[in-house]
């Protein structure tokens, strides 16, 4: 028994001899082909460790990887995707064998990675293994990412080259370390910087621990600073799939000159507007991006609502539901498709040193062509210097490249202005048409607008409905065809109103004076009707017919070269009374009309007569243009009657 045991103990030190000799000679280079294999396998990618593979046996061992190298897709210009001069990983074997991978230590070291989507939107990331994993549920695997406790990267950069969107970004990865982290830290950070479409770009974002990668229960963490050209963006939340970047809940704080900088970051369509800062919750599902409960301001507006983007869909789709308590009316243009500079939607000195008034900007007309809409507004207090504006309510649909307001409504001068408008952005230059209705203006309000005191009475319908060609508001008028009408069924001006204007004036529209001083005007009817040819309105005829002479006016109203060519002049229906019979002219141009009176022209041609001949036609097609009903004892009704009479009398 004795030797039994000694040849027994001599077998196990020679054994134990031979396993401390094959540990030490243990060559870890033979399982760099299985390893490639393996990753080759997964990837569907030539994968190579170039290097030594080292590594040593104990509890927690380190292995050591150099010159590793994952190669590009065969369309990418790199050719790698990934390279790496030093891979350490420092394992727990303890946790090993017990069936769950710690990762003690985890340092890499050179790493160079190099993204890149083309112009067909394909990314060089998407491998052959990405299919499968998509399936089996992807983020929802969040328990298989090994538990790192320490992250070290040294000296190593990530780029992205996209050319779908012309984003070129250059990130250094910052180093990050994770041992039992206190609540609240959040100790993995990454900073790059580059250039968007031109626009220096930066972002920093930070998220919560390595460990919290693993618990899919537990949302996690993140922070993220973005700066694109003068744009700040802020945002703080959770992920819910933080693998794929998905499922954000959190608060964004947004900045910067006009949304559309970030359009080519978010992959989603964002108006051009004036320069805005807007806070709110962001949220982020499989179907779209929300932005809910947010407010503050755009250009010199305060704006308030919830807005969502559907991008699970060919063409995203913005749905919105906004409101201002304090409209400045120049900032309303954006919404559709105006142009955000207030230069260049307001008075525009040409080289010449002519002011023009149209803007001739180009409309946003590509925002109108990629995506769709469906935005309600409504505005409660409108800022509108001149203009006796208030509430607005805009109900706006964009689809299929056809813009529709469906309509915008403002309170107006005691009344209601309408615009239906249908913009086709579906041709090149666009088309448009207009509908543009007044409904119980009072002409009291209008007088107060303009400063002038003392009392009018009268409320003012009216339409013009035209259709336009053009990619700029000015380009477009200038081809404008339709027709435009107005009409005052009775009312009155105060003399004291009348005194304020010029003494030729009021002489050549045959204005009654007692003592120098001008009676109150008492208006039957106030009548006007417009051709519009290639941007030109032509009267057709504008009528003002009063207890005590009818005021004409006649000429042009150029659109294209905003110019005015007006003649105005009237004739009392008193016999006794003599007028001078000249016109008034109104000329020059929308921003510097200019007014005078020509001595060769008669005020009337051919009298009060004629100018009730010229009602008949217009005045019949003018009612049913308005949408009006006039009874047959309205002011305006007698008139047309008085018409009919004078032309079968001539007859």
């Amino acid at each position: 028994m004795p030797r039994i045991l000694k040849w027994i103990a001599a077998v196990f030190a020679l054994l134990a001899v031979a396993v401390v000799a094959a540990i030490f000679l243990f060559d870890w280079n033979m399982l760099r082909g299985p390893i490639e294999a393996r990753v080759e396998a997964a990837t569907g990618r030539d994968f190579a460790i170039e290097g030594d593979l080292q590594g040593e046996f104990s509890w927690q061992p380190w292995m050591r990887a150099r010159d590793i190298r994952l190669a590009n897709a065969d369309w990418a210009q790199a050719e790698e995707l990934v390279h790496v001069e030093e891979l350490a990983l420092r394992i727990d074997a303890r946790e090993l064998l017990r069936g769950q991978l710690v990762i003690m230590d985890t340092r890499i070291r050179g790493a160079d990675i190099q993204l890149e989507i083309d112009e067909e939107g394909r990314a060089n990331w998407d491998m052959a293994g990405d299919a499968g994993d998509a399936a089996d549920g992807g983020d929802s695997q969040r328990s298989e990412v090994p538990l790192l406790e320490k992250l070290v990267v040294e000296d190593s950069r990530l780029t992205l080259e996209d050319a779908s969107r012309d984003i070129q970004l250059e990130a250094q990865v910052a180093s990050a370390e994770v041992v039992s982290p206190e609540e609240g830290s959040l100790p993995v950070s990454l900073e790059g910087e580059g250039r968007v479409q031109g626009h220096p770009f930066s972002i920093a974002a930070s998220g919560g621990s390595l460990a919290l990668l693993r618990q899919e229960e537990e949302p996690y963490p993140i922070e993220i600073e973005i700066a694109v050209g003068q744009t700040r963006a802020r945002a703080e939340g959770t992920l819910t799939a933080p693998l794929q970047l998905a499922g954000m809940d959190g608060e964004l704080w947004i900045s910067g000159p006009t949304p559309d900088e970030l359009a080519p970051i978010l992959n989603i369509p964002l108006p051009s507007t004036p320069p805005y800062e807007l806070s709110g919750r962001l949220r982020r599902d499989d179907q779209a991006w929300y932005f809910e409960d947010f407010n503050g301001t755009v250009g010199e507006s305060d704006l308030a609502g919830d807005m969502r983007v559907e991008v699970d869909q060919e063409k995203p789709l913005i749905v919105a539901d906004l409101i201002s308590e304090r409209l400045a009316f120049e900032d309303l243009g954006t919404l559709v498709g105006l142009p955000p500079e207030p230069e260049q939607v307001t008075e525009q000195s040409e080289a010449g040193g002519r002011v023009r008034l149209l803007p001739d900007a180009p409309l946003q007309i590509e925002q109108v062509r990629s995506s769709d809409a469906q935005v309600s507004f409504r505005g409660e207090q409108v800022i509108a210097p001149g203009l006796p504006l208030d509430n607005v309510a805009l109900d706006l649909v964009i689809d299929e490249g056809v813009l529709q307001l469906q309509p915008v409504v403002f309170d107006f001068a005691g009344g209601q202005l309408s615009l239906f408008l249908s913009l086709y952005a579906t041709v090149d230059p666009v088309e448009t048409d207009y509908d543009l209705r007044l409904s119980g203006i009072q002409l009291q309000r209008i007088f107060n607008q303009a400063g002038l005191e003392g009392e009018a009475q009268g409320v003012i319908e009216g339409r013009t409905r035209f259709s336009t060609v053009g990619n700029t508001v000015r380009s477009a008028f200038a081809t404008a065809e339709g027709d435009a009408a107005f009409l005052m069924d009775g009312g009155l001006v105060s003399g004291s109103i009348l005194q304020l204007l010029d003494a030729g004036f009021l002489e050549a529209i045959a204005v009654v004076l007692s003592d120098g001083v001008p009676a109150d005007m008492n208006i039957r009817c106030l009548i006007g009707a417009f051709d519009i040819q290639d941007g030109v309105l032509t009267s057709n005829p504008v009528l003002l017919d009063t207890e005590d002479s009818a005021i004409q006016a006649e000429g042009i109203i150029d659109l294209g070269e905003e110019a005015l060519d007006l003649e105005i002049g009237g004739e009392a229906k008193d016999p006794g009374f003599a007028s001078s019979r000249l016109a008034v002219t109104v000329g020059g141009t929308f921003a510097e009309p200019a007014f005078g009176v020509d001595p060769t022209e008669l005020a009337i041609r051919g009298g009060l007569a004629a100018a009730l001949g010229t009602l008949v036609t217009p005045l019949a097609a003018l009612l049913p243009f308005l949408e009006l009903g006039l009874a047959e004892d309205a002011p305006c009704a007698a008139l047309m009657g008085s018409a009919e009479a004078e032309v079968e009398a001539d007859e």
